[in-house]
């Protein structure tokens, strides 16, 4: 990729990111609570950290800085249409400042969690607040790559308490253990009791970085790492969704760097990589390009961010099992992608405007990726 090619995927990222900033208050500081969304944010937080990166603009760090400081002070408590208040972790206000992460982070969904006077609506349930397992490894992820450009250590402790309030997700731990997919803000119970299919993986790699960021802190970790690697024994992680593809690239990477730590994890990189590439042989065979209002662009997107994050990171952690040519093949299917939701017609269907933010992080960090991939990857420097 050229430096002008380069420079010109920097300058859409820039302002992609410019507009998130103006829409969601990061701007002009009159912040507004119903636009923090966890997963969006935290990629936006990678995103303004790898543009500071490219740019040398002080102005994104301290974006991705004062983001996160909000995602803690809204999605840390109820829902403002919640009748509960407070910190959703229960501690007073003093306390949870220190300790924002302990009761877990809600979704960010417009509407409150599902009462247990209220019927489940498969439908209805989608819209509405609770946690989920699989954001809040996003978050822990983004926490660490804090720590990674800060040094600031209060990052990665919130991260090791976020992740041990996530064992509420486990049951069955000692025999034979599952996941919840989400829980509702206070952790107490299921909304709803199916495992997501790349959870335990997400929750392996999680635990991996947090053990390699405080060894001596292992066996407090012992029960989660052990529910993990059974539930990732002999599973296949193999996916026809683009933005699981996307997930499986970068947990993919992470895996290589983690295969140095001595912590006896059931997850082969490189059968991993196979499943991956797999999947994304499958996804361009099958795939029928239709028109934007029947495409999701924070999903393609995310494709084309692990691509990105792979294309990045393979030659500097010598990965095998994959040559230029087919890399190159996927290379060519992230620009299609990119510059599909890049062109100004597309981004006037229904299906962008409806998901504007999630849609323009996404877009954004598959750009910035392209020249600055480790920001999204989230693994925590070693002690």
């Amino acid at each position: 990729m050229t430096t002008e090619v380069l420079q010109t995927k920097t300058k859409q990222a820039a302002k992609l990111m410019e507009g998130f900033a103006r829409r969601t208050g990061l701007i002009n500081g009159q912040e507004d609570p119903s636009s923090r969304y966890l997963w969006t944010d935290a990629f936006a937080v990678n995103s303004f950290f790898g543009l500071y990166h490219i740019t040398a603009d002080a102005s994104y760090r301290e974006r991705a800085f004062r983001l996160i400081d909000l995602v803690h002070e809204y999605l840390g408590k109820y829902h403002p249409g919640d009748k509960r208040k407070g910190w959703i972790s229960g501690l007073s206000n003093e306390k949870a400042e220190l300790h924002p992460t302990a009761g877990g982070l809600r979704i960010g969904k417009s509407l409150p969690e599902r009462t247990g006077s209220e019927s489940f609506n498969e439908q209805l349930e989608w819209e509405r607040d609770g946690q989920y397992f699989h954001y809040l490894t996003k978050w822990i992820n983004t926490l660490y790559q804090a720590e990674n450009e800060s040094e600031d250590y209060r990052y990665s402790r919130w991260a090791a308490e976020l992740l041990a309030a996530t064992s509420a997700f486990i049951v069955n731990g000692n025999q034979d253990p599952r996941m919840y997919w989400k829980m509702d803000a206070e952790l107490s119970q299921p909304l709803v009791s199916s495992m997501g299919a790349h959870d335990p993986l997400e929750g392996l790699i999680c635990t991996a970085g947090i053990i390699r960021r405080f060894p001596d802190r292992k066996s407090e970790f012992d029960y989660m790492l052990s529910a993990f690697n059974r539930m990732c024994e002999g599973q296949t992680w193999i996916t026809s969704d683009p933005l699981g593809i996307g997930g499986l690239l970068t947990d993919c990477v992470r895996a290589f760097i983690l295969k140095k730590e001595d912590l006896h994890l059931s997850l082969d990189p490189e059968q991993l990589l196979k499943e991956s590439i797999q999947s994304i042989n499958n996804y361009q065979r099958n795939n029928r390009w239709e028109g934007a209002s029947q495409r999701l662009a924070f999903r393609e997107c995310g494709l084309s961010l692990g691509v990105r994050i792979f294309r990045g990171m393979k030659q500097k952690l010598n990965i095998p099992g994959i040559s230029n040519a087919q890399m190159q093949c996927y290379e060519l299917l992230a620009n299609e992608i990119e510059d599909f939701w890049m062109d100004t017609r597309n981004q006037k269907a229904g299906t962008w405007k409806s998901h504007i933010n999630i849609n323009s992080v996404t877009l954004a960090a598959s750009l910035i990726a392209c020249n600055h991939p480790e920001v999204f990857l989230g693994i925590p420097h070693k002690t």
